[in-house]
């Protein structure tokens, strides 16, 4: 038996390693076809990387990048976003992403936020869940350091700031902890999508019947806030909601 699993374990060691050189082999195709300018070719190429679960920020970055070059601003703002999610701290997606928002028909005004929901938001979302978690181990072995110096310093000085050093790390140690966990929140979650359809009637009601509320356009990032059958209620970001179909919008 125990044979048994150590040959299981090696086909699916070697299967993982073929499926990563495969991944390797694709993204250098898909490469080369968007420098030739055959976006479309790049498109399958992209897209057939992610089928094998080789989900990476520069795989959506380049997707959403080759979708712009084909004018199809939906899909190419939707890759932005997911390149986003996994690395949120990047200049060049957010830059691209902008550009394309830029292409999109509807002008939302964002309700305005306190300074420090802003600021613990903007926070958040500087570093990745693995990032923050890291940093939270990193500082957690400083308050361990810290307390191995007030249990055995000999001087109420040494004493003292090792006490107050370690309560620091602590606090910071539980900050990003949670930053971490509000990270991983946001990705495993993922309420928020993009319009996909050239324009939408958002409707009062989960029915081709409901009460008209307004019309909005492809490209338009809205936050899923309940389903419900076939249909999605959604918020936009000056928190107008309403009903629309779960075909019109697809979630990041």
């Amino acid at each position: 038996m125990k044979r048994f699993y150590v040959i299981c374990v090696n086909i699916l060691i070697t299967l993982s390693a073929f499926a990563v050189e495969d991944a390797a082999t694709l993204e250098k195709e898909a490469a080369q076809q968007y420098q030739a300018g055959d976006y479309a070719k790049a498109i399958e190429s992209y897209t057939q990387i992610l089928s094998g679960n080789q989900e990476s920020a520069d795989i959506y970055y380049n997707l959403g990048n080759a979708y712009y070059k084909t004018g199809n601003m939906a899909k190419a703002i939707l890759n932005y976003e997911r390149a986003l999610l996994l690395r949120p701290g990047d200049k060049d997606v957010k830059y691209n992403l902008a550009m394309a928002q830029r292409n999109t028909v509807d002008d939302i005004k964002v309700l305005p936020e306190l300074f420090l929901v802003r600021w613990y938001n903007a926070l958040v979302t500087t570093l990745t869940t693995d990032q923050w978690a890291y940093i939270s181990v990193f500082l957690f072995l400083c308050f361990l350091v810290m307390a191995v110096v007030f249990f055995h310093a000999t001087s109420i000085t040494v004493k003292k700031l090792g006490f107050t050093t370690g309560i620091i790390f602590l606090f910071l140690t539980g900050m990003t902890i949670l930053f971490a966990s509000k990270q991983n929140a946001r990705m495993v979650a993922r309420n928020d999508g993009i319009v996909m359809t050239p324009s939408v009637i958002v409707r009062g009601a989960p029915n081709d019947s409901g009460t008209e509320l307004f019309v909005i356009h492809e490209g338009l990032k809205v936050q899923v806030v309940d389903s419900l059958g076939e249909w999605y209620n959604i918020r936009l970001a000056d928190g107008n909601e309403g009903w629309i179909p779960q075909l019109d919008v697809e979630k990041i």
